[in-house]
């Protein structure tokens, strides 16, 4: 569980390390997230030669450079083409980027503590005090530094992309995770004219069945159904956008397991709407 540790920031700041192993912000790490971004500055993205070290770190050999996939929640996602060093199988890897956006500051969001509801869409990695005034007291949301989390933590689950590292690059970076080549099953959903309603049931039953592995093992999904789910040509689900969770136990935490039986709830009346139109 948590480990917190107390950091000085500023003079009438401190900055409490929430999550173990982890490292405080400096005093210009903490000034740079609170903003205002500079909208002069282009775009910044991770150096691809950290990205080409990473994979290779991994096996593989980098052999294209970044293609435009499509925009995520915080910058764009790139494929890279690989070639496996060892079976000289050739694959593509999908770069997220959290960077700059317009709609947000940074790949952080900074949430007043008093306006923080337990049981969020993604856990908290620092806590800024402020000693002058209380009431300004901030959680810092920092949303690849969880899904690096996450990821690394539920590889052994059949539905979660492997996951190839992460770089980082002061505030900004990128994960790097399988490319599924499939269909967004939120795609089909749409398409309830020409949907087959028995195998879309089966494909949800497995996705079903990665949230429950994934709560037992301590993260729960905060958007099971609005995060991307990616299904390949075998009809597998890969649940994917896992910066948001909850972590704790669905066991003896009550709000965790509060958060999960919602996220079970709405993933049993989407089966069972399904099923209706086979009927």
């Amino acid at each position: 569980m948590l480990k917190p540790e107390t950091y000085e920031a500023h003079d009438l700041e401190d900055i409490i390390v929430l999550d173990k192993k982890d490292e405080p912000l400096s005093p210009e790490q903490i000034s740079d997230l609170e903003g205002p971004i500079d909208t002069n500055i282009p775009l910044k993205l991770p150096d691809f030669l950290e990205i080409k070290k990473q994979l290779e770190k991994d096996g593989f050999e980098v052999i294209s450079d970044r293609e435009p996939c499509s925009g995520g929640a915080f910058g764009p996602l790139f494929k890279i083409k690989v070639r496996d060093a060892k079976t000289g199988q050739e694959k593509y890897i999908i770069e997220r980027t959290f960077t700059e956006v317009s709609d947000i500051e940074r790949r952080f969001s900074l949430i007043e503590k008093d306006n923080f509801e337990n049981g969020a869409d993604s856990e908290p990695r620092y806590e800024i005090i402020n000693h002058k005034d209380k009431k300004e007291d901030k959680l810092v949301i920092d949303y690849l530094y969880n899904e690096e989390k996450a990821l690394r933590a539920l590889q052994e689950i059949k539905g979660i992309p492997k996951f190839y590292g992460a770089v980082y690059n002061d505030l900004l970076g990128s994960t790097l995770q399988e490319f599924i080549d499939g269909y967004d099953l939120s795609l089909a959903l749409m398409q309830e004219k020409n949907i087959d309603s028995e195998r879309l049931a089966k494909i949800l039953k497995k996705v079903e069945e990665i949230y429950r592995q994934a709560a037992e093992m301590g993260y729960v999904h905060g958007d099971p159904l609005g995060a991307t789910i990616m299904v390949d040509g075998q009809d597998q689900p890969y649940l994917t956008d896992w910066y948001l969770y909850s972590q704790g136990s669905i066991e003896s935490d009550e709000e965790t397991k509060e958060k999960y039986l919602s996220g079970l709830n709405k993933i049993y009346e989407l089966q069972h709407k399904i099923m209706a139109l086979s009927n």
